[in-house]
């Protein structure tokens, strides 16, 4: 006959919460949405996004030591529609230059006059190796 002791079970039902703790975690846990200018600022609730993290692509424009514009993909001449990149203390890929499609990620700080955002990461488009090159 099999004798289950009071111990091991308690120490079975631990082990199967802290598994499923963490496997709900694992579910539930979200990758960081990705927006173009435009997906984000007409985004209906935009300030919700405030101080979260999330990654904004967008065409590189007036570049300075500090930081630079991204316009969107889409609608480059509207300049409406363009955020302040905040990339002080932040690594620039080669390649990044005015013109540029870029990947920001980073932490949406200001929906007012100017959008602002402050860069934690800043890759550039590769660029295709089926390119013409004629």
């Amino acid at each position: 006959m099999l004798v289950v002791k009071p111990k091991n079970v308690v120490i079975a039902a631990l082990i199967i919460v802290i598994c499923g703790g963490a496997l709900l975690i694992l579910l539930t846990s979200s990758s960081v949405p990705v927006f173009s200018v435009k997906e984000l600022m007409d985004h209906p609730r935009s300030d919700s996004f405030i101080n979260k993290n999330i990654q904004v692509i967008g065409i590189a424009q007036q570049i300075n030591r500090s930081g630079f514009f991204i316009t969107d993909p889409e609608d480059v001449l509207n300049m409406s529609l363009r955020i302040y990149i905040n990339s002080t203390n932040v690594e620039r890929p080669v390649g990044f230059e005015s013109g540029k499609t870029v990947l920001v990620e980073g932490k949406l700080i200001s929906t007012t006059t100017i959008w602002k955002f402050k860069a934690t990461m800043i890759s550039t488009k590769c660029p295709s190796k089926y390119q013409d090159e004629g």
